[in-house]
């Protein structure tokens, strides 16, 4: 199995998750994919470095490109291996879910492996947010689940694993922008995804910053009205447009 890693600017996460991450796995075969959009803390610099020592440990240093959707994108369509997670590089995740995902895959009972924060069960827990950004991920969980219909409490999750196979047949659909690339994979899908869902605490940021801002929110409502008019609008059109629109506002204050 595959473990893709987007980052952007933490280096000083790298060592401890690829420990994480082997302590999670013990003895099952796995490679970790970071994908780095050309950090300038020297994050692609610390992966090749393990990478020097480690075969299971791989670099995909980004230049002129950048966005977390896209990063995930090529990390799993460089992947060989028949299932792919995606965490973040921030540690917030659980990297001791992987087994259990990783099983159910396995199994044949699911295509889709998720870890919620919001599913209700045992150990779901999104407080580490904080009360506004928790409040707002709700709702952005309440939008997405409109537009895919289906049974999923956290279809903004950036903590999943997922048959490659499943990727590969939508890779041409999927938006390279923006950060919510689990939705994307949905509800691109031509036949609905078995999915099953985890719950797992999600933690604190121990080193770097967040990539959240209002950009990612702007994208992220692009994307849902590309879905929801089944990709006859893109997102890429409704950022231009959006941009005129805002030209012309400021224009006519003017």
């Amino acid at each position: 199995m595959t473990v893709v890693v987007p980052t952007f600017n933490e280096r000083a996460n790298v060592r401890k998750l690829i420990s994480l991450v082997e302590a999670a796995l013990g003895q099952t075969r796995w490679q970790v994919i970071f994908v780095d959009d050309d950090s300038p803390d020297g994050t692609a610099a610390e992966v090749k470095a393990v990478a020097a020592v480690d075969p299971r440990v791989q670099c995909l240093h980004r230049v002129g490109r950048r966005g977390l959707a896209g990063a995930v994108i090529e990390g799993i369509m460089a992947s060989a291996a028949p299932f792919v997670a995606v965490m973040d590089g921030d540690l917030q995740h659980d990297e001791t879910l992987l087994p259990a995902m990783l099983d159910t895959l396995r199994n044949g009972g699911a295509d889709l492996a998720v870890g919620s924060r919001y599913c209700g069960g045992p150990g779901a827990d999104a407080s580490a947010l904080g009360a506004r950004r928790e409040a707002g991920s709700r709702l952005a969980n309440w939008l997405g689940r409109q537009v895919l219909k289906a049974d999923l409490t956290d279809p903004m999750s950036g903590f999943f694993m997922v048959r490659r196979s499943a990727v590969e047949a939508v890779a041409q659909r999927l938006s390279t922008s923006g950060f919510k690339v689990l939705f994307d994979i949905v509800a691109s899908q031509d036949r609905p995804l078995r999915i099953v869902e985890l719950p797992y605490t999600f933690r604190a940021r121990e080193a770097g910053d967040s990539k959240l801002d209002n950009g990612v929110v702007v994208q992220y409502l692009g994307l849902l009205i590309a879905k929801l008019s089944k990709d006859v609008i893109s997102p890429r059109f409704l950022m231009f447009a959006m941009v005129g629109a805002s030209g012309v506002l400021v224009h006519l204050a003017i």
